[in-house]
């Protein structure tokens, strides 16, 4: 059973350090000509998380101290991407005045936390809490609002839609293992648990953000004006026939 389970951590580990480059891949062959802002403020969050794994598999390797300053920088930065990219896409309301004012909290909270009240430079898993509420609200909010309007049968063939579906389902999947990761992590069951949750779902993370690549962003979807759209005009000869 041990050499099972070392064998499955040694393929997820291997899947996992190649899988961030599909969504890149997927991006040459579907959105190299399009110059979405959205599109390519995700692509800058796949070319970030490339480099991100790494230099975090590096500093892992050599076992550097270094690597706990990475994750830290992870969890803003990160955060920063997904409200940029969920401005652009919400409406102008209260929510979207909102955002900046989120990031700025989130990014003094997360420094303050770390440098002063994370005195062991842990995991930071209250920041990561924290990022992880907001951003589930922010998806939620986005979903209800698409829902509601008269377009929500069409948001599903949407790039947006995706993209806010892969950081949900990421977010939530890794919400409770990130939560209690400062306080487990020296336990060597809990850090096999960690490393294949972890990895399963960025591994589930970057299969959406290929799907998402293959849609088609805002601007190119053709929304009727409104739901009558949706029905053919059949004019005043039906309502006479209707009638006899």
């Amino acid at each position: 059973m041990k050499v099972n389970l070392t064998a499955i951590l040694k393929m997820l580990l291997y899947i996992g350090i190649f899988f961030p480059l599909l969504p890149l891949v997927f991006f040459f062959l579907f959105k190299l000509n399009s110059h979405q802002k959205t599109l390519r403020v995700i692509l800058f969050y796949i070319l970030y998380c490339i480099v991100n794994q790494a230099l975090s598999f590096y500093l892992q390797l050599v076992r550097s101290e270094s690597f706990l300053y990475l994750l830290h920088s992870v969890t803003i930065i990160e955060y920063s991407f997904f409200c940029y990219f969920i401005y652009l896409i919400i409406p102008n309301n209260l929510i979207k005045r909102l955002i900046p004012f989120l990031w700025a909290f989130f990014v003094i909270f997360a420094t303050i936390d770390y440098f002063f009240y994370n005195t062991r430079q842990d995991f930071d898993s209250l920041s990561i809490g924290i990022e992880t509420i907001i951003v589930i609200l922010l998806c939620a909010y986005y979903l209800l609002s698409q829902v509601k309007g008269a377009n929500s049968l069409l948001i599903y063939s949407t790039f947006d839609f995706w993209v806010i579906i892969t950081f949900l389902l990421y977010f939530s999947g890794t919400f409770f293992l990130y939560l209690f990761t400062d306080r487990m992590l020296k336990s060597h069951e809990f850090q096999k648990i960690y490393f294949i949750i972890n990895i399963s779902f960025n591994i589930m993370k970057n299969l959406l953000l290929c799907v998402a690549m293959t849609m088609k962003t805002e601007k190119s979807v053709n929304y009727p004006a409104n739901k009558r759209d949706h029905f053919p005009d059949l004019g005043d000869d039906f309502l006479i026939h209707a009638k006899n």
